[in-house]
């Protein structure tokens, strides 16, 4: 059975929705084991998380503003002067901030499980 046209729509509006929150705390998560750069998140990601589907269109702007917030710091690298690249890494408020959202997702899933497993 296909989904009709207005389940898919909301299906694509809840999943972008779930997808914005969840990707901020998956580039903390990931920076806050290694520092990496921006394409580089992405592929590490891509090949983790599926249903992200990240593109870098997205990935740059959160990037930056995860820097401004100050819950990342970043510095180039210049080893190839062809190719600089902006290196990521997790600030201690960015940890703070990390593990904070990881105490929230943790309790939003099991209460969730809940909620949708539950039979009356």
């Amino acid at each position: 059975m296909s989904m009709s046209k207005k389940t898919q729509e909301e299906l694509d509006r809840w999943s972008k929705e779930v997808k914005r929150g969840a990707v901020t705390l998956a580039i903390l998560a990931l920076l806050s084991k290694r520092r990496a750069y921006g394409y580089e998140a992405v592929k590490i990601l891509d090949e983790k998380m599926s249903f992200l589907a990240l593109e870098q269109g997205t990935v740059y702007p959160l990037l930056r503003r995860l820097e401004k917030r100050e819950l990342l710091k970043s510095e180039w690298d210049y080893d190839d002067p062809t190719k600089p690249k902006k290196y990521y890494a997790v600030t201690e408020e960015g940890l703070m901030a990390l593990g904070a959202m990881e105490q929230t997702w943790s309790v939003l899933s099991r209460e969730m499980r809940g909620v949708i497993t539950e039979v009356e």
